[in-house]
């Protein structure tokens, strides 16, 4: 008896450590398919510096995103390097400062190629450009390519730890680069084909030229017979040092993540469906955003290195960003319209100009027209001065269509970045459409 009872503890005691052992690992591949729909829910605050003092905005925040998911290619970190979405959904709401706000991605816009490299997320649209807020609505959510570098790729016991990969890190945590990873998963419980994994700790990336420090507590479900990951709470603290082009905050945030393996692809991600995803290099016009004043006077295709930081109802401020770096700033205001065929006489913008409050020209390194066979014309003035004593390089750029509608576009930067500016400038210019003949 004293035997039998022996043994029976030995069992009892060695069973679980038996059956703790799984393999916790993901190999994405072409043409796998998953059904995801992704919550956020985040609160906190903004932090702006107004005459030398600091003061707080606050901010709370909604999302949810339904789409279907297509791996076009894998990298060789293991991770989705390409996809497609279908959304079904993709909608956020906001209040800043007592200020509602809300966001959805339009019909026409639900079809997304999503892609993963070591400057981050870079998504666009099949049908045609993106504006910015409905960038950030496909690009800001959680990033379910980065799922597999979660997990540890190989066997492991109840209890033990790992690393997640830098490259899942960025990706979890939308870095446009890393800077330090300090992220660890463990495995917290196996039973029933279904295991049980956490990620904590901290990770330091930039994001749109910020720097951002994040705690992470994440808890995720692992399908052992699926072996795929369908479910993942993410809570993250969020503190963010202020950019050139978004304040400093510190938020914290909740993602829940629910995923559904999928034997074939959606009708909507189907080869058919996809034909138009190029297959190399994405075309520069793929990447273009686009912008409408409210007020129908003018509208903009553009390179997504010029971020909108301010509208009103005369103004539209953007500034040029070169790998996270301010580059320069430029300023669109809708001018008075003239008759069809004419515009506003040169030497008149040009008085304008030289009355701009705080603007003291030093050296004016271009003045020109140019006028096009379709009855567009532009005048550019360019100098060099100071702007309320700070040494800067302006142009001013007033433009006009056919049709007497008028825009004039002002660019300022630090004498050192003009040639980073480049062409840019002169691009943006170009960008600028007046509304057809009705």
């Amino acid at each position: 008896m004293r035997h039998a009872i022996a043994t029976l503890i030995a069992l009892v005691a060695t069973a679980p450590f038996a059956h703790a052992q799984v393999t916790l690992a993901e190999a994405p591949a072409a043409g796998d398919c998953a059904r995801y729909s992704v919550e956020l829910d985040l609160s906190g605050k903004l932090i702006v510096t107004q005459e030398g003092r600091k003061e707080f905005i606050t901010l709370a925040a909604k999302a949810r995103h339904v789409f279907a998911e297509r791996t076009l290619a894998a990298a060789a970190d293991g991770l989705p390097a390409r996809s497609a979405r279908h959304y079904d959904g993709a909608a956020a709401s906001a209040v800043v400062g007592g200020d509602k706000s809300d966001r959805a991605l339009p019909n026409d816009r639900s079809l997304i190629v999503a892609l993963r490299n070591s400057d981050g997320a870079f998504c666009f649209a099949l049908a045609g450009p993106l504006t910015r807020d409905e960038l950030d609505l496909v690009t800001e959510h959680f990033n379910p390519q980065c799922l597999a570098g979660l997990l540890p790729g190989k066997a492991v016991n109840v209890g033990d730890t790992w690393i997640v990969t830098p490259a899942a890190a960025q990706a979890a945590c939308s870095f446009d680069g890393l800077v330090k990873n300090g992220l660890t998963g463990k495995l917290t419980a196996a039973a029933n084909g279904l295991a049980t994994f956490t990620i904590e700790g901290t990770a330091e990336g930039i994001e749109h030229g910020a720097k951002v420090t994040l705690a992470v507590t994440a808890t995720g479900t692992f399908d052992t017979n699926a072996k795929r990951i369908t479910a993942l709470t993410w809570k993250q603290k969020d503190d963010r040092e202020q950019g050139p082009v978004a304040p400093a905050s510190q938020l914290e945030a909740t993602v829940v993540l629910k995923r559904e393996v999928l034997a074939q692809a959606p009708k909507e991600l189907t080869d058919v469906a996809l034909a138009a995803v190029p297959k190399g290099e994405v075309p520069v016009a793929m990447t273009f955003l686009r912008h409408a004043d409210p007020k129908g006077r003018y509208a903009l295709v553009y390179p997504r290195d010029w971020h909108v930081t301010g509208q009103t109802d005369q103004h539209l401020i953007l500034r040029l960003l070169d790998k996270g770096e301010f580059i320069a700033q430029a300023t669109v205001v809708a001018w008075k319209k003239t008759d069809a065929g004419k515009h506003t006489p040169a030497d008149e913008f040009k008085k304008a100009v030289n009355n701009s409050a705080g603007w003291t020209v030093s050296r004016v390194l271009e003045d020109a027209e140019t006028a096009s066979p379709d009855g567009r014309w532009t005048y550019r003035i360019a100098a060099e001065g100071k702007m309320d004593e700070l040494p800067v390089v302006q142009s001013f750029n007033l433009v006009a269509g056919p049709l007497g509608d008028q825009a004039a576009v002002t660019f300022a930067m630090k004498p050192d970045k003009v040639k980073a500016v480049g062409a840019r400038d002169r691009e943006l210019v170009n960008a600028i459409a007046f509304p057809p003949k009705k």
